[in-house]
């Protein structure tokens, strides 16, 4: 059985930010064929910076718990600096992942780039309500 830091136990049994937000200006959604794992994220975005995030996540704890560390990690960040987001960056987020849950810093950092390259390109999925 993996060990899990306390970081991750913290947001997997208190997820924070967890749900759609009512009103979001981009959306990203990004999954693991092999293990199943999925973090959706939405945004609100103000002169090309997070304001406002949640995430809906499926799969491994570890996979959930990055989701709802990830809302409050891009909150306030640029755009360039959020693409510049390594695995490692996640992995240190997270107090640290195991080897078995590593996939979850490729997770994280592939949908926060996701979100941002979405957003640019106008393919984000605005909210309508």
């Amino acid at each position: 059985m993996p060990e899990y830091s306390k970081k991750i136990v913290d947001h997997f049994t208190h997820p924070r930010n967890a749900g759609e937000l009512e009103r979001f200006d981009v959306k990203a959604f990004i999954g693991n064929p092999v293990c199943g794992d999925q973090i959706h994220l939405f945004a609100r975005v103000e002169h090309e910076r997070i304001v406002a995030c949640s995430f809906l996540g499926y799969g491994c704890a570890a996979s959930l718990a990055t989701g709802s560390i990830l809302t409050e990690e891009i909150k306030g960040r640029s755009f360039d600096e959020l693409l510049k987001w390594e695995e490692s960056d996640i992995v240190a987020m997270a107090g640290g992942l195991s080897p078995t849950q590593r996939h979850c810093a490729t997770l994280g950092r592939d949908v926060v780039r996701k979100l941002v390259e979405s957003y640019r390109s106008g393919a984000g999925e605005p909210s309508t309500h």
